[in-house]
């Protein structure tokens, strides 16, 4: 393989990399804002979202070496599965009529931890790969801090509901 060739597969993980930290951000945003809480009026719409961070995830299956022992495997599978429980999180928020406040309040405080442990595993598998700019340390300040505030405001949304 040719250093050019490397370096486009690189650029093109980066890119898969990229694609699922900004679908993890926007299933969270606007799964939760219009999929969860406003459900009746954009129905589908949580499906929409995960089926979106869930293919994102497909794309990077290519590079992955599939059932192997590697790191990137392994950083690649936890990352799946991460994923996978915060998307069964969030549907089960759509029931948050029914449930109370002491496990509406668990289940909203679980949300923040489950992302970061998504964020630090999309981070690993960055690592993995010799990419030139990381998703995170290259994202500008004032859109992580849309996600964080958005996340740090959970409770106060679900009471106005």
């Amino acid at each position: 393989m040719s250093i050019k060739e490397l370096q486009v597969e690189i650029s093109d993980v980066q890119a898969a990399i990229y694609r699922v930290a900004l679908s993890l951000d926007a299933f969270l945003l606007n799964g939760i804002q219009y999929g969860v809480l406003q459900q009746d009026v954009f129905p589908g719409l949580l499906q929409k979202t995960s089926s979106n961070l869930l293919r994102d995830l497909a794309s990077l299956e290519g590079p992955v070496p599939a059932g192997s022992e590697t790191k990137i495997a392994e950083v690649f599978t936890s990352l799946k599965e991460k994923c996978r429980h915060l998307i069964d999180h969030v549907a089960g928020l759509c029931s948050y009529k029914t449930m109370s406040l002491q496990q509406l309040h668990a289940a909203l405080a679980r949300i923040p931890t489950l992302r970061e442990e998504c964020v630090q595993l999309i981070q690993e598998l960055e690592g993995c790969f010799p990419t030139s700019q990381p998703f995170y340390e290259n994202r500008s300040n004032s859109s992580s801090a849309v996600v964080t505030e958005f996340l740090a405001d959970l409770e106060r949304m679900f009471a106005e509901k």
